[in-house]
């Protein structure tokens, strides 16, 4: 047995009894493992990343069919802007989907939306970011039903729970891949398989994101 089909079998699955297999990455849901990975580097904020190419590396292990990457970006304007802050969000978000082309991945994005917030008590406390891929994963996963036997989701949310009973019920197989503190009870009782991210630590070991080459990618 070759290292790559060891690591495979040992962290994923063996692919033989699944079929085709195509894989959905919501990464603004799998960003926030890192959390979980690096808890001291990251108390206050992500400052360490988990690795776009070595989570396509973990994919291709399973030789998917194909593999997709949800992610958004903040609007280009707030690059002509003084707020450095706003700069560095727009090259970030720019740098990890060019990454996650550059790595094999099908790239969907749009813009995220900065949404106004209030207290308890009506009271204005600022914008916070809001780009959800909840649709644009249903129409993917369903528009291509006939293509896939399998489908190997890379997320934990609750509002899944009802596309993959869905797709379950027509004779897919489901995977779930997500650290535990995220994995919804939902998408639990309608898994084949639940695989703990936190298993992947070691194969997802994180690049300082300030270190990073600037790199320039259309959205």
């Amino acid at each position: 047995m070759g290292l790559e089909v060891f690591k495979r079998d040992y962290y994923l699955f063996d692919p033989k009894n699944y079929g085709r297999i195509f894989i959905f990455v919501d990464f603004g849901n799998v960003r926030p493992w890192a959390k979980n990975f690096w808890p001291e580097e990251n108390k206050y904020k992500i400052s360490v990343e988990i690795d776009i190419g070595k989570l396509a590396s973990i994919c291709n292990l399973l030789n998917p069919e194909s593999k997709f990457f949800y992610y958004g970006y903040f609007k280009p304007e707030e690059v002509l802007s003084q707020n450095q802050e706003a700069k560095s969000r727009h090259s970030s978000s720019i740098y990890r989907i060019d990454k996650a082309r550059k790595s094999g991945f099908n790239v969907r994005t749009k813009e995220i939306k900065m949404i106004p917030h209030y207290d308890e008590q009506g009271k204005y406390i600022g914008k916070i970011p809001k780009c959800n891929f909840d649709v644009e994963i249903t129409m993917d996963t369903i528009i291509k039903l006939d293509k896939y036997d399998t489908i190997v989701l890379f997320s934990g949310d609750s509002d899944f729970g009802t596309l993959l009973g869905y797709l379950k019920s027509k004779g897919k197989k489901i995977v779930v891949i997500s650290t535990r503190d995220r994995m919804s009870t939902e998408l639990e009782s309608v898994a084949d398989k639940f695989i703990p991210a936190e298993t992947m630590k070691n194969l997802l070991d994180y690049h300082n994101k300030t270190d990073t080459p600037p790199v320039k990618a259309e959205v």
